[in-house]
């Protein structure tokens, strides 16, 4: 009696420990396999259509939604995913953590007040000369993300990414005599016609710490990743684009340029 033992206990626990667990199918492939609809074949692999309505656990500890194959610790093949609750649970701003997806559907954290934000503000007052396209050189940015790559000897930006961009040019000219046309623009590299442009003719003469303020914002579509464009200022007349403005009522910034990815 004790051989008999001996022999059918380990007989058992094999069978167990090896064994797949399937509801709905006898056709398990994963540690436990459900298929939902009861359609898939006795032997092979299940169809796309098929897993379409399955659910597995592999050995592995990855639980499959739609697919037998799952590669995360939680993979969805299609469809949506719903907390009814969440609206419930309210996140912290500056803390909390924005959730994406890549390209291949894998769920990511990104801080999201610094990812597709870029500000810069003017080097340093620049002069004009008449009718003369100069590029408008900003400070290291302030803001900025792995989108952009700014050049502050050249003045030329590189977008990392393709995709569509707000772009917001502020500026304030002085020096100017007055009816002086003023112009802010965008400006692909190599050169060419103006991405966007936007113009402006003052009143008055201009002079000093006080300039004529200008703002101009557009949309550009970046076609793809390394291309690169530079921010310009130009007039008909000499004149000089402001770093910052001082008078009766303060001292501060004036000239500075804003991109956001949409």
């Amino acid at each position: 009696m004790k051989k008999r033992i001996i022999l059918i206990v380990p007989l058992l626990m094999g069978t167990i420990y090896y064994a797949q667990i399937g509801i709905n199918t006898s056709n398990p492939q994963a540690a436990f396999h459900i298929d939902g609809a009861k359609d898939n074949a006795n032997s092979g692999v299940p169809t796309a259509t098929q897993q379409g309505n399955d659910a597995v656990i592999t050995s592995a500890g990855n639980l499959g939604i739609a697919t037998i194959s799952p590669t995360e610790k939680l993979d969805i093949a299609s469809g949506n995913a719903r907390i009814r609750g969440i609206n419930t649970n309210i996140g912290v701003g500056g803390t909390d953590r924005v959730v994406v997806a890549d390209a291949t559907g894998i769920l990511k954290t990104i801080n999201f007040n610094a990812y597709g934000l870029f500000h810069a503000r003017l080097t340093g007052s620049q002069s004009l000369a008449a009718n003369t396209l100069t590029t408008l050189l900003f400070s290291t940015p302030l803001s900025t993300s792995p989108y952009y790559n700014y050049n502050t000897t050249t003045g030329t930006l590189t977008f990392n990414q393709p995709g569509n961009y707000i772009v917001t040019l502020q500026a304030s000219f002085s020096d100017c005599a007055a009816g002086t046309q003023l112009v802010l623009g965008i400006r692909p590299i190599p050169d060419a016609a103006y991405l966007g442009r936007g113009s402006h003719y003052t009143g008055a003469a201009t002079a000093g710490t006080i300039g004529e303020l200008m703002n101009y914002t557009t949309l550009i579509v970046v076609p793809a990743a390394g291309y690169q464009v530079r921010l310009t200022a130009a007039s008909n007349a000499a004149s000089t684009v402001l770093a910052t403005e001082t008078g009766a009522t303060g001292s501060g910034n004036v000239t500075n340029v804003t991109i956001q990815k949409i």
